[in-house]
């Protein structure tokens, strides 16, 4: 199967029109229809369907879409070990939920450098399942997970956890310390990331202090930590935010630190990787360090 094509198809599909990836291409929409029936004609299935709004995916089209992804980034990995090859260095990828990759891991990716600086680092944030997956796909190499993996091929460590904590502005009349009943008197701005769990993990401890999730005043949600900070910035309300994403802005009095009795949401953190017989000695050179050194050298 023509790789080439495969990523034309994939085009086609996230802007539904053949023409605007005809035109980013620099060929002629005959030229790339053709391409598109040739892998009809190679798969025996229908893969597109022209309606008015736009170019939609057959069934199996949404079949080697999802697929597809999978097959070009493994074929980009195969050419990043052989260009690593020539030039003698290790490249290692690793997975992380988004404030850990945004916030904590690049202080200790700044002491592994100095340890190892013929290694290269490449950070992604990705949600749990798309970690194990990319792990199991040779897709990445090192995963920093919240949840502890039930997988006899992979092996994994405890190696601290993620202190999350709830925050307002500077500016709040919130009391600095709250039983949890009083969160049903506050205005919330709910954290809803999918690389981080903290609204799920929020609704089975209210449930435990036989609260629910219906009494307690959510404003909005937002899916990114950066949005939730900008709210916290207006003081649109209060927020359970990671405390590596916040620290700054406590120590700066921006935040207010507001503590909640005998209520916590921290999570625990894991760093995952293959089982040695399927992983080179550099990942386990830094799986090592990381496992030793990791928390302590958080940001």
């Amino acid at each position: 199967m023509n790789l080439t094509s495969l990523e034309f198809f994939r085009e086609v599909i996230e802007t539904k029109s053949i023409s605007k990836v005809a035109g980013s291409k620099h060929i002629s929409q005959s030229a790339l229809s053709q391409t598109i029936q040739k892998l009809e004609d190679e798969l025996g299935y229908k893969l597109l369907e022209r309606s008015n709004k736009g170019v939609e995916p057959t069934e199996a089209g949404k079949i080697l879409f999802k697929h597809s992804g999978t097959m070009l980034r493994v074929h980009e990995k195969m050419k990043e070990e052989l260009e690593m090859l020539d030039a003698n260095a290790e490249n290692i990828r690793i997975n992380g939920y988004l404030s850990l990759v945004d916030y904590s891991l690049p202080c200790v990716l700044y002491r592994v450098k100095k340890k190892y600086p013929s290694y290269s680092f490449a950070l992604s944030a990705k949600n749990t399942l798309d970690s194990l997956s990319d792990l199991h796909n040779d897709l990445t190499d090192l995963c920093f997970i919240t949840e502890e993996p039930d997988d006899t091929e992979l092996e994994f460590a405890k190696i601290g956890s993620e202190k999350i904590v709830l925050v307002a502005h500077a500016e709040s009349t919130i009391p600095d310390v709250i039983d949890v009943s009083y969160l049903e008197k506050c205005e919330l701005i709910l954290l809803d990331d999918d690389t981080l769990t903290i609204s799920r993990t929020l609704k089975r401890k209210i449930d435990t202090k036989n609260m629910t999730m219906e009494k307690i005043n959510v404003m909005f949600k937002v899916d990114s930590v950066p949005a939730a900070k900008s709210s916290v910035n207006n003081n649109l309300g209060v927020c359970f935010l990671p405390y590596m994403a916040v620290k700054k802005e406590l120590y700066e009095k921006k935040y207010k630190l507001i503590e909640v009795r005998d209520f916590e949401m921290d999570f625990p953190i894991y760093l995952v990787t293959r089982k040695r017989c399927d992983r080179t000695g550099a990942i386990s050179e830094v799986y090592k360090y990381f496992r030793e050194n990791g928390e302590k050298n958080f940001c």
